[in-house]
């Protein structure tokens, strides 16, 4: 399935945004090509992969059997799940759970109202925010701080503050978590919280 400007009941908003009301499932691929952002007032759903020049935002769920990949961001208002990889060159937000089966790698933040999951790694050019806990069965590795409201649970090492476009000090090394269940921290500064949120806590700090 191909989503082109002329693709039947897409909308043109006045913001250059395209407009989709109700759900886009299919069982083939979506290859979205665009000229500015989809937006999907429902759910976006393949049986295969969903491949996207520009950025996608659903209202509710963004579900693959293969990949998600967009040029630019992928945000859904309720979970994101890929059963491969999942691939923006900007941010990744929803606003429940996200989950891959491979890697999850954003050019900017990633951000979910739920936990974060990755069978690989997760990478991402800026911050990483969960509001439960993040798993990856690899390394993570964050241009900036690393936020899990309960456990940070990494197969390999761990990096926060890390960016390659900022200088060190302008950037956040925090690792914060409830519970460090597995990982090595290769750098970045790790606080334990009672809170999963409120910064106090026992503090471990490691640098190159």
């Amino acid at each position: 399935m191909k989503i082109t400007k002329d693709y039947e009941g897409l909308k043109r908003a006045e913001n250059g945004d395209y407009i989709l009301e109700g759900d886009l499932i299919t069982d083939e691929d979506i290859e979205i090509d665009l000229d500015d952002r989809l937006v999907v007032r429902g759910e976006i759903e393949s049986n295969k992969s969903i491949l996207a020049n520009t950025s996608i935002i659903a209202g509710e769920c963004i579900r693959a059997g293969g990949s998600v990949r967009a040029g630019g961001s992928v945000r859904a208002g309720d979970s994101i799940h890929a059963d491969d990889s999942i691939h923006a060159g900007c941010g990744i937000s929803a606003g429940d759970g996200i989950s891959a089966g491979d890697d999850i790698h954003a050019g900017w933040g990633i951000s979910a109202g739920w936990g974060i999951s990755a069978g690989c790694g997760i990478i991402a050019g800026d911050g990483i925010h969960a509001g439960d806990g993040i798993f990856a069965g690899d390394g993570i590795h964050a241009g900036d701080g690393i936020f899990a409201g309960e456990f940070i649970d990494c197969g390999k090492r761990i990096f926060a503050g890390a960016s390659v476009y900022r200088d060190s000090d302008d950037c956040e090394k925090t690792i914060q978590c409830k519970e460090l269940r597995r990982g090595e921290i290769c750098y970045g500064e790790l606080v334990i919280t009672a809170e999963g949120g409120d910064g106090d806590g026992e503090t471990e700090t490691a640098e190159p």
